[in-house]
């Protein structure tokens, strides 16, 4: 799916102006979502259905079609690491020669990521709510990321769609829609695969970090593309047209983690029907990596990586102002990867927290907490030396009738 434009609106009124048109587009358009998108001047466009966004049937049918060796779970989950020692993340640029072409792209490798990763809204908090759209280097730069990426799709409007839960604030509830999800609950559990809407709104153990993709890619390290397409094909299109979004060779934009609990972020570059890869020769190139569940997320022109608040991957959209060159669109939800955050649990009140959950920090208060633990220790040691001087004197005074004699 697509969303936004090469160039950045110049203040918010340009952005509004923007939206009208694309809605104006999208209703004249009407169920082409992919004619809609090219209509607001998207060239590279990767939809994944041609009439509104996801599957129309229940969690219970992706349930009951889904291989029987799964029993009736439709979601994996993965205990995530939570070693606070290990660097973030590290980032890798990565060249794979695939038949009679080569690909390159970014492989991300994420620790700890229930303090080190958030599902941004475009623009801030609120942004799904206002349908803004935003370049990742503009979230990311707000954000202070380190490294971050495109995540969930979007319509002409702005709307975000699926589901999204940003720092454990619910933004966009999808009702049940079933399509892959990758989320992380409170106690840092992973989560990938179809969940239902009772799922989601769970309060036992939340989601702090939620958002939707389109096929799930990995599942048990096993390559899942088959029963996805079973899983979320909309009944209102061919199994056929859903297949084309599956088997084109564009950029693409994935998440999944591996056996040590690590998330991967996996950004490769490309143009629809042009370069790029499949979403199963993406599939076997993440699991070449050791990734054990992963999901699809937003593609085609829309894929974007941002390392450092400056854009590392290659657009493949058209400039607006000149056709010769290529711009990074103005997407929807980001995944964004950070310095470690504090993660309290929630309060019996407003001043006591619950004792067995750890508090991590991040590294420069780690820094200051030493160096005033330091202070403190020296000037510790300055009194206990004091105090055992002053006692042995007192103890001689009391063993010695004449007292300690001074030296003058």
């Amino acid at each position: 799916m697509a969303g936004g434009v090469g160039a950045s609106p110049n203040s918010s009124c340009d952005s509004m102006k923007y939206v009208l048109a694309c809605f104006l587009v999208f209703a004249w358009a009407g169920s082409s979502t992919s004619e809609a998108f090219r209509g607001c001047g998207l060239t590279d466009v990767l939809a994944a259905y041609s009439q509104g966004h996801g599957p129309q049937h229940s969690h219970r049918y992706v349930r009951d079609c889904q291989p029987v060796v799964h029993g009736n779970t439709t979601h994996e989950t993965w205990t995530s690491n939570k070693d606070p020692l290990l660097p973030v993340a590290e980032s890798y640029v990565f060249v794979s020669r695939l038949q009679n072409r080569v690909v390159s792209g970014h492989f991300t490798v994420v620790n700890d990521p229930l303090r080190t990763v958030t599902v941004l809204e475009p623009g801030g908090p609120g942004g799904c709510d206002l349908r803004k759209f935003a370049s990742v280097e503009e979230s990311a730069q707000a954000g202070g990321c380190l490294y971050a990426l495109n995540a969930g799709f979007f319509d002409p409007t702005g709307e975000c769609l699926g589901n999204v839960v940003s720092d454990g604030r619910l933004v966009k509830n999808s009702g049940g829609v079933q399509n892959a999800q990758f989320g992380i609950r409170r106690d840092g559990t992973l989560v990938f695969g179809y969940l239902s809407e009772e799922d989601i709104l769970d309060q036992s153990n939340p989601f702090v970090q939620l958002v939707s993709g389109v096929v799930w890619l990995l599942r048990k390290g096993q390559v899942y593309i088959s029963s996805s397409l079973k899983a979320e094909c909309d009944k209102l299109q061919g199994s056929g047209e859903f297949s084309n979004f599956t088997d084109v060779v564009s950029a693409r934009t994935a998440v999944g983690h591996d056996a040590q609990g690590r998330l991967i972020l996996f950004q490769l570059d490309g143009k629809t029907g042009k370069r790029g890869v499949s979403l199963w020769e993406m599939a076997d190139l993440m699991k070449e990596k050791g990734v054990i569940n992963a999901i699809n997320l937003d593609g085609g022109g829309s894929s974007t990586f941002v390392s450092n608040g400056s854009l590392a991957s290659y657009p493949s959209d058209d400039c607006k102002a000149d056709k010769r060159w290529r711009c990074a669109r103005r997407v929807s939800t980001i995944l964004c990867v950070h310095p470690r955050r504090c993660q309290l649990s929630d309060a019996t009140d407003d001043t006591t927290l619950k004792m067995e959950d750890n508090i991590y920090l991040t590294e420069s208060t780690w820094l200051t907490v030493c160096v005033v633990l330091s202070a403190v220790l020296l000037l510790c040691c300055r009194r206990c030396l004091s105090m055992a001087i002053t006692l042995t004197c007192h103890h001689l005074r009391r063993r010695c009738p004449g007292g300690v004699q001074e030296r003058v």
